[in-house]
C-alpha cells in the first residue's frame, strides 16, 4: 500500500514538472523587445524642405480716388471699382473669384505749405482677386491698369491640397536627415539604434512667391503683362530621440 502511494505521488510530481516545462516554452523567461532592451537615448535636430511649383495666385487691386470733396472722391470711387469689375468679367474673372478687402474715404492730415496743393480726401476701394490658375495673373494686372486702378501686390501660393503634399514631403525629409545622422552617432558610439521614442515636429517657413508694387507699376506699353511664378517652399523642423542599445 505504502509503494502505490509512492507511485501516485511520483505520477502527480511528474506531471507538474511537464505542466512547468510548458510553461516555459510558450513564455520563455527574460525575453525581451529590442525596446525593453534599449538603456540608452539619442536625440538629434533635423531640418527638411521641400518645393512646388504654385499651384493658386492671389492679386490684391485698388480703385482709388482723390479730391477735396469727399462726396465727388465716393463717386469717383465708384465709378472706378465698376471699370474694374466689368474689365475683370471681361478677362473671365467672376464674381464668385473675388472679394472686398477694404473701402475708407478719409481725409488727408494737416500738410506743410509746400504740400496744400495734395487734395484733401483719398478713397480706396481694394480687392483680393484669387486665381486657380496662376497664368491668370498678367490678364488680372491688365484689367486693372486698364480702369487706372492700382496693383498693389501679387503672391504666388499653394492649394490647401498641395500644401498638406508639400509638408509630409517635408517633414519626410526631415525624419530622414534626423535618422542618419542618428545613425552616424550611433555608429560612432557603439550603439544600436532600435526605434523612435519622441518626435516633436514644427513649420518653420512656408514661404509664397510675393511681388510688392507700386502704385501704378501694372500700367504697361504691352498688350499682356507676364509675371514670373518661382517655386513656393516649407520647411519643417523635428526633434527626434531614439531608442538605442550597445552592440
Amino acid at each position: 500500500m505504502q509503494r502505490d502511494r509512492l507511485a501516485v505521488l511520483i505520477i502527480v510530481t511528474s506531471l507538474v514538472a511537464m505542466a512547468l516545462v510548458g510553461v516555459a516554452v510558450v513564455s520563455p523567461i527574460g525575453a525581451q523587445s529590442p525596446d525593453d532592451a534599449a538603456d540608452r537615448t539619442i536625440s538629434v535636430d533635423a531640418v527638411g524642405g521641400a518645393d512646388a511649383p504654385p499651384d493658386r495666385a492671389v492679386v490684391r487691386v485698388a480703385a482709388v480716388a482723390e479730391g477735396d470733396d469727399p462726396a465727388a472722391v465716393r463717386d469717383d470711387l465708384a465709378d472706378q471699382a465698376d471699370a474694374l469689375r466689368s474689365n475683370l468679367d471681361d478677362a473671365g474673372v467672376s464674381e464668385d473669384d473675388y472679394e472686398t478687402t477694404e473701402y475708407r474715404i478719409r481725409g488727408e492730415p494737416p500738410r506743410s505749405q509746400e504740400e496744400r496743393e495734395v487734395p484733401e480726401y483719398r478713397g480706396v476701394h481694394a480687392f483680393e482677386v484669387t486665381l486657380d490658375d496662376p497664368d491668370r495673373v498678367g490678364a488680372v494686372i491688365d484689367a486693372a491698369a486698364d480702369a487706372d486702378a492700382e496693383v498693389q501686390n501679387v503672391e504666388f501660393t499653394l492649394s490647401e491640397a498641395t500644401r498638406t503634399e508639400l509638408r509630409e514631403e517635408a517633414i519626410a525629409n526631415a525624419m530622414d536627415d534626423a535618422r542618419m545622422q542618428a545613425d552616424a552617432i550611433a555608429r560612432n558610439g557603439e550603439l544600436h539604434v532600435t526605434s523612435v521614442a519622441n518626435v516633436d515636429a514644427t513649420q518653420r517657413n512656408f514661404t509664397p512667391v510675393r511681388y510688392e508694387m507700386a502704385a501704378g507699376d501694372g500700367a504697361t506699353n504691352e498688350p499682356t503683362t507676364s509675371v514670373d511664378l518661382g517655386d513656393v517652399s516649407v520647411e519643417y523642423a523635428v526633434e527626434v530621440t531614439y531608442n538605442a542599445t550597445a552592440n
